[in-house]
């Protein structure tokens, strides 16, 4: 899904979600909904404040309100990430979001399963219906293995 269909689709599902709740769609709301699909990464409160107040000026607290709204309306997912805090995604309602990240180095890598969304598409849950799936897989990534590795050799190496 391009750029700007999942930006459509996210403003279709928004809209949707306010009228649903009796709220109203302001300018600044629809440019944190921009700012959250243009971003391109994962992103925290303050990183996402700073990039919309170079076109528009608002609160963090308005950031934040706005990212509760699309987390509850299921137009981005948010996770917890150490010290940094609560870190956020882009995640249209529909897609299933699958990442990787070095416990080492705290690099996320993004991946596609198809395998994944396939059987929790088939899934049943009892008095649930799921809309989107976020999966996160915790390990080590190659470049801190190769490093873990070679300071390993190293180790063993001094001993001998």
């Amino acid at each position: 899904m391009g750029e700007n269909t999942r930006l459509a689709e996210a403003r279709r599902i928004l809209q949707e979600y306010i009228k649903l709740k009796g709220l109203r769609n302001t300018p600044e709301r629809q440019a944190v909904l921009t700012a959250v699909y243009t971003v391109g990464t994962p992103f925290t409160i303050d990183s996402l404040w700073e990039y919309i107040c170079d076109e528009l000026p608002v609160t963090r607290v308005t950031v934040y309100n706005n990212l509760e709204l699309f987390f509850n309306a299921g137009l981005v997912i948010k996770r917890p990430n150490g010290s940094i805090g609560m870190e956020y995604e882009a995640c249209v309602q529909t897609q299933t979001h699958h990442n990787m990240c070095c416990t080492v180095c705290r690099q996320l890598f993004e991946f596609k399963d198809p395998s994944i969304a396939t059987f929790l598409g088939q899934k049943k849950y009892r008095k649930f219906k799921m809309t989107n799936c976020s999966v996160m897989i915790y390990g080590i990534c190659s470049k801190c293995q190769a490093k873990i590795n070679r300071e390993k050799r190293k180790q063993k190496n001094k001993k001998q």
